[in-house]
C-alpha cells in the first residue's frame, strides 16, 4: 500500500514491523476486546478444550477485528488513519519540531541506544 501525504512524500507499507505504521484500538472496544480474549481464548485453553495454534489464531482475529491501522508520514508528522467509512483521515501535528515517531516503539538498529536485537526484551517472544 502506498499513501501519497499531502506534503508530497509517499508512505509505503510493503512489510510488517513499520516504525511508521501503528494499530488503533478505540476505548470504546478496548474492554470488549480484552473480554473477548478471555472468554474465547484464555478460559478454553485453561480448560483443555482449545490447542495453542487456534488460540493464537483467534486471538489475533479478535484484536484485528477491534484495530484500525494507521500510519504516520516521516517527512511532516501527519497521520492517517483508517476512518469508519473506510477512508484515511489525516491529523496534522501542532508545534515545531513536528514529533515524527509517534508510532514507533523502538530505536531503529543504527540509532543510539537499540541493541543488537532489535530493541526487543530477551524476555519477550
Amino acid at each position: 500500500m502506498k499513501i501519497g501525504c499531502h506534503c508530497g512524500a509517499l508512505i509505503v507499507d510493503q512489510a510488517d514491523d513499520l516504525p511508521h505504521k501503528g494499530h488503533l484500538i478505540p476505548d470504546q472496544e478496548w474492554f470488549a476486546t480484552c473480554d473477548a480474549i478471555d472468554g474465547a481464548v484464555i478460559d478454553p485453553v485453561a480448560a483443555g478444550r482449545m490447542d495453542k495454534e487456534a488460540a493464537y489464531h483467534l486471538a489475533r482475529r479478535i484484536i484485528s477485528r477491534s484495530a484500525r491501522l494507521m500510519w504516520q508520514c516521516r517527512a511532516c508528522g501527519r497521520l492517517y488513519i483508517d476512518g469508519l467509512d473506510g477512508q484515511l483521515r489525516c491529523f496534522v501535528p501542532q508545534g515545531e519540531p513536528a514529533d515524527r515517531e509517534v508510532l514507533r516503539s523502538r530505536p531503529g538498529p543504527a540509532e543510539p541506544g537499540a541493541a543488537a536485537d532489535g530493541g526487543r526484551d530477551p524476555g519477550s517472544s
